[in-house]
């Protein structure tokens, strides 16, 4: 476990930052394209914490991409309503056009998470921070093959694609013999968000 104010994201793909508990899940978001509509009843970001429910506002969500020649980097930012509170990351190597699935986390450099495919921020409290894989001991982090799925990936006109996917994994603390707050957390989700195209692209 690492404080969040040292912490550095050293891993780039699916990024998914996600709190706001309680929060509605379908806030507006506009919609256009060539395709049939999709309005903001469709769109969510739902998980548990531990068990305990969280929401994202979708209103909140951003996201970017980036594809060249050595890496497909997809970022998915969903705000924390107020500093400080939980925020989930999720971190995806792969070609968002289309459904995939990533393990919990990977010493191989090339997949791009060797911090985890997953990194939890604010939990049990401000700047605690949990991560899906340890490199530097993966005995304590086994793989999970399938820690994050994307079902699908639909374009929607020019301006969007709408990506759909669950995710269902374990974060670990580190240096819980020093910190009885760096703990581990069993985290499950589902989630169906607009990506805005930048320039018509994916």
């Amino acid at each position: 476990m690492i404080k969040t104010k040292t912490f550095a994201i050293a891993f780039c793909a699916i990024t998914l930052f996600s709190c706001n508990d309680g929060a509605d899940k379908n806030s507006s978001t506009s919609n256009s394209g060539k395709s049939s509509a999709t309005t903001s009843g469709d769109l969510y970001f739902d998980y548990t914490i531990d068990g305990k429910e969280m929401h994202v506002n979708v209103e909140d969500i951003s996201s970017s991409y980036t594809a060249n020649k050595t890496d497909t980097i997809f970022h998915l930012d969903a705000h924390a309503a107020k500093e400080g509170e939980p925020a989930l990351l999720l971190t995806v190597p792969h070609d968002m056009t289309k459904p995939s699935t990533t393990p919990s986390g990977s010493p191989d450099s090339k997949m791009n998470i060797m911090g985890g495919s997953a990194t939890l921020l604010n939990v049990p409290e401000k700047n605690y921070t949990s991560l899906s894989y340890n490199s530097s001991y993966p005995e304590k982090s086994p793989v999970i093959a399938d820690a994050i799925v994307i079902t699908s990936s639909e374009k929607q006109g020019e301006e969007a694609r709408i990506i759909t996917g669950t995710f269902n994994f374990k974060t670990y603390g580190e240096n819980k013999e020093t910190d009885p707050k760096q703990t581990d957390h069993v985290i499950k989700g589902k989630f169906r968000i607009k990506h805005k195209l930048s320039d018509g692209v994916m």
